[in-house]
């Protein structure tokens, strides 16, 4: 049974490590993926001495009640932002930027805006605001590239407005909303469009600008999941503590 156990970690630091290796290779460098390297490292580590520390019932408890709130965080944030409760009348679609490749849009960003199209199929009517400003590994700002997707995709001009100043969650909800006071659009009919996991902080953010919101949910990469949820819950931390 011990045995067991220990290569249990020892395969798991492994995969992480391997997925984090691949991570680094295809996609631009983010504290999640440093963040998805440490952890993996630390329950190899934990793996390959598993035996020598089973008379170190501390350090068992501090890293299984660890990865048990790790676990049974990431899944309350995947369940929370795969319940979509959008009702396709609200007056304004905020889709938030997430990364480039170069000067295309990356693979999550498309999850994202594809889940816009979606919307503006079954609500045309609605104005979309795709907001991210451009970040040390981008060409252009992810709102250039996110307004040309959506063009691409048969998206009307005149539906897509660019908010293409703010550098994180708290400023694409801040300066979005401040293009909806300018333009007179409702605080109280909005959409916010992210991957799953970042639907919570998202909306906690929106609500704090006063914006009554529903949401939608993207897919994602499997292979993404881990440094995003890591980094995010970080993120969240920061929330509750100082925002």
């Amino acid at each position: 049974m011990i045995k067991a156990v220990k290569y249990i970690f020892i395969m798991l630091g492994i995969v992480l490590l391997i997925n984090a290796s691949i991570l680094l290779l295809t996609v631009n460098f983010t504290l999640g993926i440093l963040l998805e390297s440490a952890l993996g490292a630390v329950i190899l580590l934990y793996g390959v001495y598993f035996e020598k520390l089973k008379s170190k019932k501390l350090v068992h408890i501090i890293v299984c009640a660890g990865l048990a709130v790790i676990i049974g965080f990431c899944s309350f944030l995947y369940a929370y932002g795969s319940i979509d409760n959008v009702d396709y009348t609200e007056k304004t679609v905020i889709v938030l930027g997430c990364g480039l490749s170069g000067d295309k849009v990356s693979n999550d960003l498309a999850k994202r805006l594809n889940e816009a199209v979606f919307y503006h199929e079954k609500n045309p009517d609605a104005v979309i605001i795709v907001s991210g400003g451009q970040g040390p590994q981008e060409e252009v700002t992810e709102a250039f590239a996110m307004k040309n997707y959506l063009l691409e995709k048969g998206i009307p001009e005149d539906k897509i407005i660019m908010e293409d100043k703010s550098t994180s969650t708290i400023t694409n909800l801040a300066n979005s909303h401040k293009i909806m006071q300018d333009k007179n659009l409702p605080d109280d009919s909005v959409v916010v469009v992210s991957q799953a996991y970042h639907i919570y902080r998202a909306v906690s953010y929106a609500k704090a600008e006063g914006l009554k919101v529903t949401h939608l949910g993207a897919d994602m990469r499997l292979g993404g999941l881990p440094s995003c949820c890591l980094r995010e819950i970080l993120a969240i931390a920061k929330m509750w503590v100082f925002d």
